[in-house]
């Protein structure tokens, strides 16, 4: 809500400047009119548009990666919930809403001072024009199609005046402009641009009724004479179309002013780059944003599958949940076109005898686009030593523990979830790049990047002697307790370490792919585009035409497909 607020002030502020700077003084009133209204509208409407979809950068190369997982970390609330609310935001918001209440009381003061006008006038007609005929003195003003006058007040001449006046704010339905604009200002109360931006939008809607007078005839000295003898009268209601706006001097100006020429009509065409440009900055934002939640692939060299199957789970962790493993597959670009491709075969060790998933196959793409290499330095998913933290694992798990707060707004709108914080540990020890490769809410990835970013320095991963890059996945779960227990949990993730990198293989034939045999058991549940299918059915998939593979195993299996999941779930999604 604070962005959205930012970015719709600081467009009114921009368009504010642009009038001041370019349209106030010509006599193109109409136009101006179209201009103030749009520029109100547009900037309540463009933070709510996005351009990402035109803009995102398409993926050229098709990868799959799984990269290595951490145990996931459970956070509990610490303690009780802190109930003070008077922190520096609630207090600003209790500010910003206390003055669009009154704000907002004040203008359903002026609309029901309105309503009442309505009832106590008589509906009559005035030298053939409907209005509403008042006893009281009043200052005439119009609203919508209502006009209220009374007509003992004035002259003759001075009546059809007023009436030729208040009726061009009719038939242009202006209280319309002045409705949308109090409405601007009572949320952009702190905005200054707001309350000059609705003042402009006065003055200009008067100038129009001004003109239409003169135009019908009317001798324009003795009209602006019949304005300054209205100087010092008060209006009764500011929400009508007041016949006595202020200022009147400049009024009378602008009426005794030339016509601009109409090479000045070029200068409304600056509204379309202010909009574009406003468009493009805020799908830019959007797409810097969602690049840090974005899990970068893997520097691509050649299609590689490197298997452990040796890594065996610790004890304690065979007692545990296991993760759902999910292998994501990107789709060559369509004016991309694919000259090799290899199936390979990663395996999965699990120490529970009963799970009978143990293999799936993964095919991966490479395009023939030789621009398409990543230039970043190789950052491994695999590697001989792995980085480890200052004193191992348990001596992580005590930092997270200690470093974790669980965010107290969280915990009062009971918001909990998994987190998946993705990082890499550098050649040098250094966490970076930490970002979101899952998100559950802002408040606890928030929370999460944060203790990821303080990490201190591991241990770096070696890879043929050499010091080397390793991202690293870890899953972080925010949970409500009944008794908000200070006690952080701890679970373990089976499943091994997994690598797929992906290069172009030039001049490769379809022939020279090697197909290495599927071996999934007929208990496996296999799901297609959510339909149940046959391992039978399975082998006969063009690979071409998957588009993602995701891999459930034990309760997380159970949890969704009941006892038919018990031995595991194979999702296959199909590129439509």
């Amino acid at each position: 809500m604070e962005i959205y607020l930012i970015k719709v002030n600081i467009s009114i502020i921009l368009f504010y400047l642009c009038y001041k700077l370019f349209f106030q003084r010509d006599t193109f009133w109409m136009l101006r009119r179209s201009y103030l209204l749009v520029s109100i509208l547009f900037s309540f409407a463009y933070p709510l548009f996005s351009l990402k979809g035109w803009l995102k950068k398409q993926e050229p190369i098709m990868s799959a990666i799984a990269a290595i997982q951490l145990d996931e970390f459970v956070i509990t609330p610490s303690g009780a919930l802190n109930s003070s609310v008077f922190t520096l935001e609630n207090v600003l918001w209790g500010i910003f809403g206390l003055v669009v209440l009154i704000l907002l009381i004040q203008l359903f003061l002026q609309l029901y001072s309105i309503f009442m006008h309505r009832i106590k006038g008589v509906k009559s007609t005035l030298q053939g024009i409907p209005i509403i005929k008042m006893d009281e003195k009043i200052m005439p003003f119009s609203f919508f199609r209502w006009i209220f006058i009374n007509p003992n007040q004035h002259t003759e001449t001075e009546t059809a005046e007023i009436l030729e006046h208040e009726l061009t704010h009719v038939r242009q339905c202006h209280s319309a402009d002045v409705v949308v604009s109090q409405i601007q200002k009572i949320i952009c109360w702190f905005n200054p641009a707001a309350w000059l931006l609705a003042r402009e939008i006065r003055f200009n809607l008067e100038f129009l009724a001004d003109n239409q007078v003169l135009k019908s005839g009317f001798e324009p000295k003795k009209y602006q004479y019949h304005l300054l003898s209205l100087t010092y009268e008060s209006a009764d209601n500011k929400l009508g179309n007041q016949f006595n706006v202020l200022p009147i001097k400049k009024r009378i100006k602008m009426m005794n002013s030339k016509k601009t020429k109409k090479t000045g009509l070029l200068k409304y065409a600056l509204i379309i780059p202010i909009a574009l440009t406003m468009l493009i900055m805020n799908a830019m934002q959007e797409i810097i944003a969602s690049t840090k939640n974005e899990i970068e692939p893997a520097a691509v060299t050649e299609l590689t599958t490197l298997v452990n199957n040796e890594i065996q789970q610790p004890v304690k962790s065979q007692t545990k949940n296991t993760p759902d493993v999910v292998i994501s597959i990107e789709d060559v670009p369509a004016n991309k076109s694919a000259k090799s491709a290899e199936t390979a075969t990663l395996k999965e060790h699990n120490d529970d005898k009963n799970n009978k998933l143990n293999e799936m196959v993964v095919v991966g793409y490479s395009s023939d686009d030789k621009e398409t290499s990543v230039s970043e330095q190789d950052v491994f998913e695999l590697v001989e030593t792995p980085p480890s933290f200052p004193g191992g694992e348990k001596a992580m798990y005590d930092y997270l523990a200690k470093e974790i707060r669980y965010p107290v707004e969280a915990q009062k709108q009971k918001i909990e979830g998994r987190v998946m914080v993705q990082f890499i540990v550098n050649d040098q020890g250094k966490v970076i790049r930490p970002k979101i490769a899952s998100s559950m809410n802002p408040l606890l990835d928030a929370e999460a990047l944060r203790v990821i970013n303080s990490m201190p320095n591991w241990i770096p991963g070696k890879q043929g002697g050499k010091n080397v890059n390793v991202r690293y996945t870890m899953p972080i779960q925010f949970k409500l307790t009944g008794n908000n227990s200070s006690e952080s949990e701890k679970k373990k993730l089976s499943g091994n370490i997994v690598n797929i990198q992906v290069k172009d293989i030039a001049d490769a034939k379809k022939e020279d792919i090697d197909q290495k045999e599927l071996e999934i058991p007929n208990s496996t549940l296999i799901i297609l585009d959510g339909n149940e299918i046959s391992v039978e059915k399975l082998k006969e998939i063009v690979p071409e035409k998957i588009k993602e593979i995701s891999v459930l195993k034990d309760k997380s299996a159970t949890e969704i497909y009941g006892e038919k999941g018990k031995n595991g779930v194979i999702i296959i999604t199909t590129k439509k």
